[in-house]
């Protein structure tokens, strides 16, 4: 059973220990909320700023540090789906993973094999849950996506008329399956939440890799972009389209604002319960 209280525990998820940091409220628990950190690496923090929403909603946080010791720029924010030579690893090996196991870890402790669960996560950790959308597709409640610098747009094949791993889903799967992963990712319930206010180009933490330059202008601007493309797709696939954009007004690049706006618990509507 998970403490009352904030703390810190480690766990094995697949063979990897942890340190997690985590929340857990006084009074009934409606769900879990797995929170995942910035650049900054700073997991304790982010699982701080969840404080307020999990009072709220009766959510115990957990919020996992990927240290950079053990996961580099391309096996968080990129979620580990290629080597550093760029060869697309086995899916057992996919960084992407740890969601699910992390939440099977928390339902566990907390004796509730059907507890729901909510991802947040902000900046880097919003790219990373882009790669989880997209290759893992958890049965999560709701993926809420803050302020990416890059997201997986939905497309298969290579640029000029798509876009390969890990900024699209080119070169990952063969035949049909290709067509019924990216309907897959098109369902999910994923949220793109972003602060009308970051959108600086020049921004220093801003992905500027030609495929994240390919996105847009911005954070602000990639995400729309993102979003419309994926309306578009799905539109053409006839299939289900799950993902909803949402404004934080005046919300600039913060983990701690973006989390505590008003319209936080809209970004993870209407599947709250």
């Amino acid at each position: 059973m998970i403490p009352t209280g904030s703390g810190m525990t480690r766990t094995a998820l697949d063979g990897v220990t942890f340190k997690v940091y985590t929340y857990k409220p006084d009074g009934p628990i409606n769900g879990i909320l797995l929170v995942y950190h910035g650049t900054s690496r700073t997991a304790d923090r982010s699982r701080d700023y969840a404080i307020d929403l999990a009072n709220l909603e009766g959510l115990v946080v957990a919020a996992p540090l990927f240290s950079r010791a053990r996961f580099a720029r391309h096996d968080y924010h990129l979620g580990g789906l290629l080597y550093a030579s760029g060869q697309l690893k086995p899916a057992s090996h996919w960084t992407t993973r740890f969601v699910a196991l992390l939440a099977d870890w928390v339902r566990t402790e907390e004796a509730a094999p059907t507890l729901p669960y909510w991802c947040w996560g902000h900046s880097a950790g919003g790219q990373y849950l882009s790669r989880v959308a997209a290759f893992e597709q958890i049965p999560a409640a709701r993926i809420i996506i803050a302020n990416a610098s890059s997201y997986v747009l939905p497309l298969l094949g290579k640029y000029p008329t798509g876009e390969a791993v890990p900024y699209g889903m080119g070169g990952v799967y063969k035949g049909v399956t290709e067509q019924t992963k990216l309907r897959g990712y098109l369902r999910m319930p994923v949220t793109i939440f972003l602060g009308t206010d970051d959108d600086d180009p020049d921004d220093p933490s801003l992905s500027r890799t030609i495929e994240a330059r390919r996105q847009g202008m911005h954070r602000k601007d990639r995400g729309e972009r993102t979003f419309v493309l994926g309306q578009s797709h799905a539109a053409a696939l006839g299939c289900p389209f799950g993902w909803r954009l949402v404004y934080a007004p005046k919300g600039v690049h913060s983990a701690s604002q973006m989390i505590r706006a008003p319209r936080a618990l809209d970004a993870m509507r209407p599947f709250l319960p």
